[in-house]
C-alpha cells in the first residue's frame, strides 16, 4: 500500500518536473536562437545537457532550497500529509502545463509557492503558514530578482558595447542587417579578417554562457521539485539513506525529458518576441542570468529562472530603446507573472480539497 501510494502521488511530482523542463529550458538557450547562432533543436539539446548536469549538482548544493520548499514555509509542528503534497504539486503542474501550451514563460517557483499556500489553507488553515518566512525567503527574492537582472544586464550591455566597437560595423551593400547580426565579420575589411579568432571567441563564449545559464537553472529548480518526492517518501515510510539521491535523479531525468519534448514553443517567444538581439547581446543576457542564479542557489534563495532570464532580456530591450511591435509578447508575459501565484493557489486548493474529501 505504501509503495502504491508513493507511485500514485509521486507521478504528479515527476509530471511537474517534466513540464518544468518544457517551459524553462528556453530560458537558457533562447539567446542562441534569437541571435541566429543555431536552430531550436540544437539549442535545446545543448541546454538539456547542462540542465541535467545542474540538476545532478544539486545533490551537493541544493539542500537549503529543498528544505525551504518542503517544510520551511509551514508551521514547525505540521507534518505535511498526502493531500497537501499532491495538491501543491498538482496546482503548480496544472498552471505551468496550461502556460506551456500557449508558449508563455512562467515561473515554477511562483507556481510552487502558490501551490504550497493554496494546499496549506485547505489542509491546516492560515495558521499553518509562516507568513514572515514566505515574505522574506520567497516573495522578496522573487520580486527583486527581475529588477536586479534588468539593472545588471543594462550595466553589462554598456560594458559589452566596448567589445562591440571592436567588431566590424555593418556596411550597406555587403549583406543584410540580419546576416550581419548573425556574423558581424561578414562586413570585415582585410585588416579585420586577419583576426578570425575574435569571431570564434564570441561564438564560443555565447554557447558557454547558455550552458552556464542552463546549469544554473537545473541547480535552482531541481531541488524545489525533488523536495516533494522526499516528503512523499517520508510520509509513506519508504525514506532511506539514499532518498535524496533518488529524488534528485528522478526529478532531473523527468526534467531532461520535458526539455527535449516541449521546449520549442516557449523558446520561440523568448527568442523573437521580447527583444531583438545579436550574439554580443545574447552573451550579455546569459551572463547576467547565470550570475544571479548561481549566487542564489547555494544561499537557498528561490529566485525565479523565468523572471531573471526574461528580466535580462528586458534589460537589453531598455538599453537599446527597442520599441514594441505588433508581435510583442512582453505584455502577455507580465500578465502571466501576475496570475501565476493565485492561479496555482486556486488549483492546488481545489486539488487538496478533492483528495482530502474523496480519496483519503
Amino acid at each position: 500500500m505504501n509503495t502504491a501510494a508513493l507511485i500514485l502521488f509521486g507521478a504528479p511530482v515527476l509530471l511537474l518536473a517534466w513540464v518544468n523542463g518544457a517551459n524553462d529550458i528556453s530560458k537558457g538557450v533562447a539567446t542562441l536562437i534569437g541571435s541566429g547562432q543555431c536552430d531550436a533543436r540544437a539549442a535545446l539539446r545543448w541546454g538539456t545537457v547542462f540542465t541535467v548536469l545542474g540538476g545532478l549538482a544539486s545533490i551537493l548544493w541544493g539542500g537549503v532550497l529543498a528544505a525551504n520548499f518542503s517544510t520551511g514555509f509551514l508551521a514547525p509542528d505540521y507534518s505535511p500529509d498526502l493531500a497537501f503534497i499532491a495538491g501543491a504539486v498538482l496546482g503548480a503542474f496544472g498552471w505551468i502545463g496550461f502556460a506551456t501550451c500557449f508558449g508563455l514563460p512562467v515561473s515554477t517557483t511562483h507556481a510552487l509557492l502558490g501551490g504550497i499556500v493554496g494546499a496549506a489553507l485547505i489542509s491546516i488553515g492560515p495558521e499553518g503558514l509562516r507568513v514572515t518566512e514566505i515574505a522574506n525567503k520567497a516573495i522578496a527574492p522573487l520580486l527583486l530578482g527581475p529588477l536586479i537582472a534588468i539593472l545588471l544586464c543594462w550595466a553589462l550591455l554598456q560594458t559589452s558595447r566596448w567589445v562591440a566597437k571592436r567588431l566590424p560595423a555593418w556596411r550597406p551593400g555587403c549583406c543584410t542587417e540580419d546576416e550581419w547580426r548573425d556574423d558581424p565579420f561578414r562586413c570585415a575589411d582585410s585588416r579585420e579578417l586577419a583576426r578570425p579568432g575574435q569571431r570564434q571567441l564570441l561564438r564560443t563564449l555565447h554557447w558557454l554562457s547558455a550552458g552556464a545559464t542552463s546549469f544554473a537553472r537545473g541547480l535552482n529548480d531541481v531541488p524545489k521539485i525533488a523536495a516533494f518526492l522526499i516528503l512523499l517518501m517520508v510520509g509513506t515510510g519508504l525514506a532511506s539513506n539514499h532518498s535524496w539521491f533518488v529524488a534528485i535523479a528522478l526529478t532531473t531525468l523527468a526534467m531532461g525529458i520535458g526539455s527535449l519534448w516541449g521546449g520549442r514553443r516557449v523558446a520561440r517567444v523568448l527568442a523573437h518576441r521580447v527583444t531583438r538581439m545579436d550574439a554580443a547581446q545574447g552573451l550579455t543576457a546569459n551572463i547576467g542570468t547565470a550570475l544571479l542564479l548561481l549566487m542564489a542557489s547555494p544561499l537557498g534563495l528561490p529566485v525565479s529562472t523565468t523572471h531573471v532570464s526574461t528580466g535580462a532580456l528586458m534589460g537589453l530591450r531598455f538599453a537599446e530603446h527597442s520599441a514594441p511591435t505588433q508581435a510583442d509578447a512582453l505584455r502577455a508575459i507580465l500578465m502571466a507573472w501576475i496570475v501565476t501565484l493565485p492561479a496555482a493557489g486556486i488549483l492546488s486548493a481545489t486539488a487538496s480539497f478533492l483528495i482530502q474529501n474523496y480519496y483519503l
